[in-house]
Order: structure tokens, then C-alpha cells, then sequence
């Protein structure tokens, strides 16, 4: 089984830090999203100051690290062996640091190819599948969503 994920980090810099995760099963029955508790946004770029931390839900969705990181876990067992898909190699890295000592058993990465990004960006260009499933662009589960709609 495929689950595409997205991450929203502070910056496009070597040293950027999570700030949310979402995934979605191709199905769409499977879901998870959660928001690192505390993010310093002393350490965002200005893009992610005004993209993305306005539409961070907050509430129940906002974990300490180790928490987010334990939960996670949980969900993939429970979701059961699967190919983790993402857009780009940043989404990669994030998701990595977050399991240092390898991914959840039964688990992998894959970041989309030439083909797969291109068919994305085509179907979603000016952002038509966020704007016709009432998704928000720059929110990791909404913006795994989309990648599912297209590649499903």
C-alpha cells in the first residue's frame, strides 16, 4: 500500500525543523496530521510565517516531538506495511529525522520522480485540485491529499 505525506518545516535551509505531518492512505480512509508543539517562529522564514503557520489547527493536533514521533508510529503499525510517498527529497528528510533509528518495520520512502512530480504539478496546476476539493495549499494534510488525488 502507498501513503502519501507531506511536511511544512521552518525554511528551505539544511537545518529546518518540522513544523507539521500529514498522510493519507491511497484509499483515503487512513488519515493522520499532527503539528510540532512550540515551533519558534523566531526560526521560520518569512514565507512559513505567513503560508503556513496561520493555518496550523493547533488544539489536539499540536504534540511535543517525542509525542508526534511515538504516535506516528503507532499509526503506521497500525496501518500496516506501506511505500511512504512524498513530492520532494525536503519531505524525505523530515520524515527520516523524525524515525533516527529507521522507519516504523514494513515501512520505506520513495520521493516521486521526473514523471510523478510533472503529472502532479500538471493536475494541480494553479492549484485547481486544492481550490475543487476545498483543500488549503501549504497544510501537510491537505497537501498530501492533493498528491493523492493525482497519483491515485
Amino acid at each position: 500500500m502507498r501513503i502519501f505525506f507531506d511536511t511544512e518545516f521552518t525554511a528551505l535551509r539544511d537545518d529546518a525543523e518540522l513544523i507539521s505531518i500529514g498522510l493519507v492512505d491511497e484509499t483515503a480512509r487512513h488519515t493522520f496530521y499532527a503539528e510540532v508543539l512550540g515551533v519558534d517562529a523566531s526560526r521560520c522564514s518569512p514565507f512559513c510565517r505567513a503560508s503556513v503557520l496561520p493555518i496550523l489547527e493547533g488544539g489536539s493536533a499540536a504534540l511535543p516531538l517525542g509525542k508526534l514521533r511515538e504516535t506516528l508510529r503507532i499509526w503506521l503499525f497500525t496501518v500496516g506495511p506501506a511505500t511512504l510517498v512524498c513530492d520532494s527529497s525536503r519531505d524525505m528528510v523530515q520524515l527520516l529525522r523524525l524515525f533516527p533509528d529507521g522507519l516504523p518495520g514494513g515501512c520505506s520512502v520513495s520521493v516521486l520522480g521526473f514523471v510523478g512530480n510533472m503529472r502532479r504539478r500538471l493536475l494541480n496546476l494553479r492549484r485547481r485540485l486544492h481550490r475543487r476539493h476545498g483543500l488549503r495549499v501549504h497544510h501537510a494534510l491537505d497537501d498530501a491529499k492533493v498528491n493523492r488525488i493525482a497519483l491515485v
